[in-house]
């Protein structure tokens, strides 16, 4: 934990006047605190609890439920400088989530646990929406807190058939007995001593002190940022080196979480060359978060030949149309055609892809001037000005690789001439490349028709996509724009279905071509609350309603926008904090607006 407990944390199980006295209370020193005197002395030191500024502990305060989420979140690492990047990313996945909580603090701490798959959605529905967020923490819930801050609950919930020897274990309610069967046996809460566990008293901070220095000891939480050199899948290792360039490996395990910017990911295609951050339990390692899905330069060229000078070994590239030469690192590798190789299997004309880092070339790829891919998978197509396409192949020279689209490209799908708005993720296909760039595309994709039952969608631009259950299992599809959508014999929109809703689809791969709806589920609905944030994108208005509630409403180009005294408005005039009425067909906690209504701007505009 030298890298976390290094960093001193602000003040979380104390009110926002709290001042540090380390290891200096006044009020712990009763005989009837030892048991937490020296946890308590410990944690302040460490900088995770400080005091208040009567130099008192106040060892028998309660803790919230907030408070004690963001302790273990810190203790994870959610303020370690080498997780700033990461922390980043969390609030730009989830603090459109976050919004409907209302929170005056902790958000970094929320996103963070969030980001790391601790918590979820209906977490944060029991734990912080409205005023749960301020009642104390009760222990059978700080076991749940505690397994999914440890990485154990997977292994927790594993467990059946559990006795546990608590005098009071028929009190624990059921869905947190596995949490606090994990608890114990990881050491981190041994009940009250009289052989009870107490499952529905309050944490007091005393209780949270022993729990956390526990919880840290155990999994020695650490985190450092490093280069990504290379990934053995056979020996499942990762190689890195550190920003003096020393090299070093380790071993990741089948529970090692992989991201590149975010996004999960699997070992196999995870970008050499980037810089990652590191996440370690002891000497586990648990996490491995790329921040770029490129290396430090990838350029592509035209071989032109090599040379070997003083030792150093320079390859020579034509590079749009200009003449360069790159110096290799002593342990350059190199492939031709997907398989090891050297330089000297080079010919003029050739296609080369060279990755850089530090000044130096660290792999060079080389190819026939134009060579055909076959059984590829498209996983990704992405549109950013330029199009590209990220493959899945038995070629490890192409496994996981963006490809450029070369803007004359040829497309077939079925054996039919089309384009590319009809290649679609999943699909196998034959690629040929030529210089680097893809320029012929030969798709294949069977379809299929089932009925289901929409467990979520999300519109955005330029595809959207929609979760189905069919008998039983979910399936999340892309939904191309000029997908038809049909419902009771006339043409629809996506805006005009709800969760729950019934739809017959046809799929190609992972790709929604076809929806029909017989009908939908409508009914009127009106609501009035504060505007908490507005997501222009996805035409999303999040509501907080009356008793800290909270609604979400979707607009449409049709949805007329209008202030209190009749004066026309646009979607763009609705901003945080305005107090708005909301007329139109709702499902659930989703109303689709027909009419919006500035009733009151935001205080102080």
């Amino acid at each position: 934990m030298k890298n976390i407990t290094a960093i001193i944390l602000s003040a979380v199980i104390t009110v926002s006047a709290a001042t540090a006295f380390a290891a200096g209370f006044t009020d712990i020193s009763d005989p009837s605190y030892s048991w937490a005197a020296d946890s308590i002395r410990s944690m302040s030191d460490a900088g995770y609890i400080t005091g208040y500024e009567d130099n008192t502990f106040r060892p028998d305060n309660e803790v919230t439920r907030l408070e004690c989420i963001a302790l273990f979140a810190r203790a994870m690492g959610s303020r370690n400088e080498a997780n700033a990047e990461i922390l980043k990313m969390a609030h730009e996945q989830y603090d459109n989530l976050i919004s409907a909580y209302s929170l005056d603090w902790g958000k970094d701490e929320i996103a963070y646990l969030l980001y790391k798959n601790v918590l979820t959605k209906p977490d944060l529905d029991k734990y912080i929406i409205g005023t749960e967020k301020n009642s104390p923490m009760k222990r059978c819930e700080a076991a749940v807190i505690i397994t999914k801050a440890m990485g154990g609950e997977s292994e927790a919930l594993a467990q059946t058939g559990i006795v546990l020897d608590y005098t009071d274990a028929r009190q624990i309610p059921s869905d947190a007995v596995q949490y606090v069967y994990y608890a114990t046996k990881q050491g981190i809460m041994n009940g009250m001593g009289d052989g009870t566990f107490s499952p529905l008293s309050s944490v007091s901070r005393a209780q949270m002190a022993v729990m956390l220095e526990r919880t840290v000891n155990a999994t020695k939480y650490s985190f450092f940022t490093a280069k990504i050199m290379s990934v053995d899948t056979t020996e499942k290792t990762v190689s890195y080196a550190d920003p003096d360039g020393n090299q070093s490996m380790v071993v990741y395990s089948d529970n090692t979480d992989f991201r590149v910017l975010g996004v999960e990911t699997q070992a196999r295609i995870m970008t050499t060359g980037v810089q990652a951050v590191f996440g370690l339990s002891d000497k586990d390692l648990i996490s491995v978060d790329a921040l770029s899905e490129i290396p430090d330069e990838t350029i592509v060229g035209v071989f032109t030949g090599y040379a070997s000078n003083s030792g150093v070994t320079s390859v020579m590239l034509t590079v749009n149309g200009e003449p360069k030469s790159y110096d290799c690192a002593p342990d350059v590798a190199v492939t031709y055609g997907g398989t090891p190789s050297t330089m000297r299997s080079f010919k003029s004309g050739d296609s080369v892809e060279i990755w850089m880092s530090d000044g130096k070339v660290t792999r060079i790829s080389g190819s026939e001037k134009e060579v055909t891919v076959p059984n590829v998978i498209i996983e990704e197509i992405i549109v950013d000005g330029d199009i590209s396409i990220r493959v899945s192949s038995a070629n490890d020279d192409y496994d996981g690789k963006t490809i450029p689209v070369a803007s004359n490209v040829t497309v077939k799908k079925n054996g039919k001439e089309t384009d590319l708005t009809k290649i679609y993720e999943g699909d196998t296909a034959t690629i040929t490349l030529q210089y680097g760039e893809i320029k012929s595309i030969s798709a294949n994709a069977s379809s299929q028709t089932v009925e289901g039952v929409i467990s979520s969608i999300t519109i955005a631009s330029p595809s959207s996509s929609m979760t189905v259950n069919v008998k039983g299992t979910e399936t999340t599809y892309t939904v191309p724009a000029d997908t038809p959508i049909t419902i009771n014999g006339e043409e629809g929109t996506l805006y005009d279905f709800r969760v729950g809703d019934t739809v017959k689809i046809t799929t190609e791969s992972n790709a929604i071509t076809k929806i029909v709806a017989n009908s939908t589920q409508v009914t009127s609905g009106s609501v009035v609350g504060v505007v908490a944030g507005v997501t222009m994108g996805y035409k999303l208005i999040t509501i907080t309603t009356e008793g800290s509630g909270s609604a979400s409403v979707i607009y449409s180009d049709k949805t007329v926008f209008m202030s209190a005294t009749g004066t026309k408005k646009t979607a763009n005039d609705i901003q945080e904090g305005q107090t708005i009425s909301v007329r139109g067909t709702v499902n659930g906690a989703t109303l689709v607006a027909d009419l919006v209504i500035i009733e009151a701007e935001a205080p102080g505009k």
